[in-house]
Order: C-alpha cells, then structure tokens, then sequence
C-alpha cells in the first residue's frame, strides 16, 4: 500500500476503528448502453468541411487547447485536413489553471519530440501581455519565414484559430485584438462553456503592420474517439457539453481520478470527517450530511425530505473548476509515458 494512503488510513482510524481499508477502482467505465454519438454533434462535421473549404485562403493555423489536458483530446483530424499543409502554432491556453513549473518543460520536450515547432501558453482570459507579445511574435515570424502558397501577391495575412470546444479560441482572438489595437469590446463571442462558437465567423482584424486578419470557429471535438477516459477528462474540464457526458459520471471520473493519484484534498476542502470514498452514491451523502444539503419533494399527497445529491456533486465538481485542487493537470500519466517512450 503507498504510504501517503497508508497515512490517510491511520488518520481517520481514530474517527472510526470499524472503516474499512478503501478499494479504489482500477479502471474506469461507463454503462454498456451509452451512446458515444453524443460526444460528437453533427453541425461538426458540417462546420469542419467550411473550415477546409476556406483553407485557400489562409497562410497560418492557430491551434488553441487546455493546459489542464495537453495532450488529451487534441482532434487528429486538424492536422491531417489543415495544418499538415500549413504553418502552424500550439498553444496551450488556461496556464493558471496548473503547476507551469512543473508542467511546461516535460510538455514542451515531448511537442518538440513530435515535431511541433511553436509551443505558447496563454491565459487570455486574463488578456497576460507578455503571452499575447510572445504569440504575437511567433505569429509573426511564423507568416514571415514560411511560404505563402497561393497567396504571393496579397499583402494581408489570414489566420485561421481553431480548436475543440471552450478552450479559449475567442479569448485569444479578443486578447490579440485589444492588446494591439487598443479595442476593449469583444470582437467574438467568449463564454465559459462549450459550443458558444457554433459555425465559422467573419474575418477579424488583429494587427495594423503588416495587416493580419484572423477566423474564428467553432469547437470540432475527435469524431471517432471512444476512448472513455479521454473524453472523461474533457468533460470535467467543461469541454464537452454537459448533456452528452452526463453530471453524475463527470463526478464520479472525477473521484475515481483523485483516488488513483491519490489526492485525498476533497476530503479536507468539503470539511469531511470520513476515509476516502470511491463510490460516488455515498460521497454525495457524506457531502450532504455534512453540509446540511437537502430538499423537499413531493410524494404523492405528502412531502418528503431527501439529500440534494445535485448540489453535493456540484460542489465536488466546483472543486476543480474553480481550481480549488493542489494540482489540476489531468494529463500526467500520460505525459510520463509518452516521455518514457520517447527518450
């Protein structure tokens, strides 16, 4: 048994000397009847043959994704269908949200490994100017030292940012636009959930000299992806719709995840007096006990009380998003693998 469990375990033997020892999951399943067409609506595929359509006419891709999940969920298809024939720049959005010291350098070694030349972290939520500047500069020279295909003669510059959904696609593009241009109203729609963006959107202008335009457009998630793990990671990140995953299994990956790496943080953050839980039915009753969370419900010609488990797992959801964790990057077995494999 790992020590710090170990020490978890003998903490809370005083509180009860009858609780048993955890038995945390090995792996992490879904229903046998769920339907994984959810995780991919069809106005994607739509909006994805425009973004190819408009291919002609850009010189440069711009490829936005979470940090919490940097290798996890980026959609092949971006680069065989567009950035295989063109420039192209990563960048890793939401650097707030994880440990930059203890992340960026293994996560850039293994992009340089791949063969991605521009890695930039941004968190243009808070419009930071030296990422907007050191993206503005790999833009820049990006469009400068590479061929411009059909569009020798033009003196603009189009660049196309895309992405799968929520990962900050438009904030980038608002941040470009007000640090250079001064503007201060949005110039795209932002929102804190996916599928704001829904269909490819005017060009807009973010730089003066030389002229650089930019495309905005909707968030295109993996097609074939049935991995249940990776999509699990997206959804607790808020990258996939709400509706397509499901709460409760959002919570309950949640907890499987924080177990396997054994981050019992949960259990001092929701103030509870109980040994790590690994069953997401009686998490939400301790969470509810604890905290006094109930509601009432009417029962054929009476009322009843019950425990208000949709509050208990919005906290426990809240927990991560609102970056209450000690660590919230959800990509680290992956990561030291892929560098395992690598190096």
């Amino acid at each position: 048994m790992p020590p710090l469990l170990r020490n978890i375990i003998r903490t809370f033997s005083s509180i009860s000397s009858n609780s048993p020892i955890p038995q945390f999951r090995q792996s992490f399943e879904l229903p046998t009847a769920f339907d994984h067409r959810q995780w991919f609506p069809m106005h994607m595929s739509v909006q994805m043959k425009k973004m190819e359509g408009k291919l002609r006419s850009v010189d440069l891709i711009i490829e936005v994704h979470d940090a919490r999940v940097a290798l996890t969920g980026r959609n092949p298809d971006f680069y065989q269908k567009l950035y295989a024939v063109r420039p192209h720049i990563l960048v890793l959005n939401k650097r707030d949200l994880i440990d930059l010291k203890k992340y960026r350098k293994p996560v850039e070694e293994y992009y340089y490994s791949q063969g991605v030349k521009h890695v930039v972290w941004t968190n243009c939520k808070k419009k930071s100017p030296t990422a907007l500047r050191e993206l503005q500069e790999r833009i820049l020279d990006s469009l400068r030292s590479e061929h411009r295909f059909n569009r020798q003669v033009r003196t603009d510059y189009l660049v196309m940012v895309v992405g799968i959904p929520n990962v900050g696609k438009s904030s980038v593009i608002n941040g470009l636009r007000g640090t250079n241009l001064g503007k201060t109203n949005e110039a795209v729609r932002e929102g804190n959930r996916p599928g704001v963006t829904v269909r490819v959107q005017n060009k807009v202008k973010i730089l003066d000299k030389p002229p650089i335009y930019i495309l905005d457009t909707p968030g295109v998630l993996n097609p074939s992806t049935r991995n249940v793990e990776d999509t699990m990671k997206l959804a607790v990140c808020d990258l996939i719709l709400e509706s397509a995953t499901e709460p409760d299994f959002v919570a309950d990956y949640l907890l499987y995840w924080m177990n396997k790496h054994e981050d019992f943080s949960y259990l001092e953050l929701l103030n509870l007096d109980c040994p790590p839980i690994d069953n997401i039915q009686k998490f939400y009753a301790e969470i509810c006990k604890k905290h006094d969370l109930r509601k009432t419900l009417m029962m054929g010609d009476s009322y009843e009380e019950r425990w208000d488990f949709e509050r208990a797992r919005k906290l426990f959801i809240e927990l991560y998003r609102k970056n209450k964790l000690p660590d919230g990057f959800l990509d680290k077995d992956r990561l030291w693998e892929a560098i395992e494999k690598t190096f």
